[in-house]
């Protein structure tokens, strides 16, 4: 009898130390970049402007199961400095998901757009897309 209450304390024991597990937790950000009005390609990287056309509006899905605390969209012209256009941080009404909708003008250059994204659990994510231009 001893025995048996010896063996259902330690399993006891083991299962309510177990620490539950959250599978999003090992989850990083993910951005993806689209060009019409939905994400239709998971692969879309890249566009090719029309001769004469110097603006793009970058538009991104950006979603974090363990929800968002920031995103920074970079601009970079050709082997140039990046530079910082916009950080977002109000993910109030959607903590999990954000929707980038950002005028790139003056684009005379190849332009590489960079977005990071760190979520509330410090896991970041940096996904890049490249702008060509028709000479």
């Amino acid at each position: 009898m001893r025995n048996i209450l010896l063996i259902v304390t330690m399993m006891l024991v083991a299962f309510t130390s177990c620490k539950k597990e959250n599978i999003y937790d090992k989850f990083p950000p993910e951005v993806l970049f689209y060009a019409n009005a939905n994400v239709e390609n998971a692969d879309f990287v890249t566009t090719t402007l029309a001769a004469g056309v110097t603006d793009w509006t970058v538009k991104a899905r950006v979603s974090a199961p363990s929800q968002l605390k920031e995103i920074k969209l970079y601009k970079k012209v050709g082997t140039g400095n990046e530079e910082l256009l916009e950080t977002f941080t109000d993910f109030d009404l959607m903590p999990n998901v954000y929707n980038v909708n950002y005028v790139v003008t003056g684009i005379t250059a190849e332009t590489t757009i960079r977005i990071n994204a760190i979520d509330k659990d410090g896991k970041p994510t940096s996904r890049t897309f490249l702008i060509k231009v028709t000479p």
